[in-house]
Parts: structure tokens; sequence; C-alpha cells
């Protein structure tokens, strides 16, 4: 496993997110300050690959911790309608405000460990990353979950209230076919993220093998969590 560049000036070999060359000093890349947040996000859906590569580039990941939290908060409330599904509702008339916080910090420390996880099992591989472009780059591979928060969750609330988080009534018997349409595109937003997981493994390791598996473990792990974390 190798992701390096090449110097032009020296033909040594650098980590791939170095500006200048580790035994020269030659300018390996252009500069990348900042992330413009809006230009980002749509270069994520339409050139995910060259998304990915400017994020670690990027000297500030702008955003990120902003991302993370919307992200996180769209996890917790996929997880109170999956809990809710499977006959498991939490009380949120007594205790809303805590489980939403318990699901909140649950995923961002999920997010920050499995960076961090990632640092090392590269490092094993004689891949080098740096912590806050693996951390960037997974949040902002969850695109399709903002797009998910932004869009379609105020229209399931309007369709069908609170019940669409905690049933009882199930929303499949409030209005069966727009419920299954809403529970399908959510489907499809996750397994988009999951493709983006991958190209963002793929990105930082040049490892397609390390990309799926990388890819997979997340999504089973984020899966994991919203069946069994614990909700008052």
């Amino acid at each position: 496993m190798k992701n390096t560049i090449t110097c032009q000036n020296c033909k040594s070999e650098s980590d791939f997110y170095r500006l200048n060359c580790s035994s020269c000093g030659a300018l390996l890349r252009n500069r990348v300050v900042n992330l413009d947040l809006w230009s980002t996000l749509w270069q994520v859906i339409e050139t995910p690959t060259q998304a990915f590569k400017n994020i670690i580039f990027a000297e500030n990941k702008n955003y990120t911790f902003f991302i993370a939290l919307m992200f996180s908060i769209r996890l917790t409330l996929n997880s109170f309608f999956v809990k809710s599904n499977l006959g498991k509702g939490i009380n949120f008339q007594n205790y809303l405000g805590l489980d939403l916080l318990i699901g909140i910090v649950t995923f961002i420390v999920v997010f920050l460990l499995t960076a961090i996880v990632q640092k090392l099992a590269l490092k094993r591989f004689g891949v080098h990353t740096r912590f806050k472009d693996n951390f960037a780059v997974l949040i902002y591979a969850s695109v399709p979950i903002l797009i998910s928060f932004v869009i379609f969750f105020p229209v399931e609330y309007a369709l069908f209230g609170k019940y669409w988080l905690f049933f009882n009534p199930s929303p499949y018997m409030i209005k069966p076919t727009a419920a299954y349409v809403f529970t399908w595109m959510e489907v499809l937003m996750i397994v988009w993220m999951y493709i983006l997981f991958i190209l963002a493994g793929f990105v930082q390791s040049r490892s397609k093998v390390y990309a799926f598996i990388s890819a997979t473990g997340i999504i089973l792990i984020l899966a994991a969590i919203s069946i069994f974390i614990p909700y008052l």
C-alpha cells in the first residue's frame, strides 16, 4: 500500500498530503488554504474524488465540526426511527433532549475514534495520514445524510409529525405509500454515503481493499449504534 507524490525537482517521494517536498522543499502542488462550504459540498456530489483531495490539502478544515454536528443530529433522529420500527421506541415525552444529546455525542465520538483508527491502521501499511484529514474527509463524505436532513426530514415531519420518529401509530399505517417512499429514499442516501466512504478511503490509501473494508466497517458501526445505543 502506497500513497505518495513524486517531486519533479529531486524525484524523491513525499506523503500525499504534503505541500512541499520533504527532501528539497520544492512546491509539490497548489496551495489550498480554506474550504468554501457550498462549493466543497457541491464538489463532493459532482466529483467526489477531487473534492476529497482538496479537503485533505486544505490547511483549514472549515465547517467540519458544524457538518459533524448536523450529521450527528440526523443520525440520532434516524436511530429513533430505527428503534421505533423495531418496537424499542424511546421515551420522547420526558427525555427527548437528553436522548438527542446522548446520540449526538456518541456519533461524534465514533467519528473522532474512526479517524484515529484509520491513521494508525494506514501507518502500519506505510501510508502516513493526518488525523484532521481523516476526520474532515469522513464528515464531508456524509453529504447524503445532510441532504436527507435538510430536504427530506421537513417533509417527513410535515406528513407524519412525531409519528415518523416515534410511531404509535406507525407512519406505515397513516400514509403507507408516502412512508415506504421516504424509507427507501433514506436507504438510498445511506447507500450513497457508503459509496462516498469507499471513495474517501481510496483517496487516502490508494487501496481498493482497504477502502471497501473501511467503509463497510463504518457503516456497520453506525448501524449497530442506531440499533443498540441505550436511550432513556
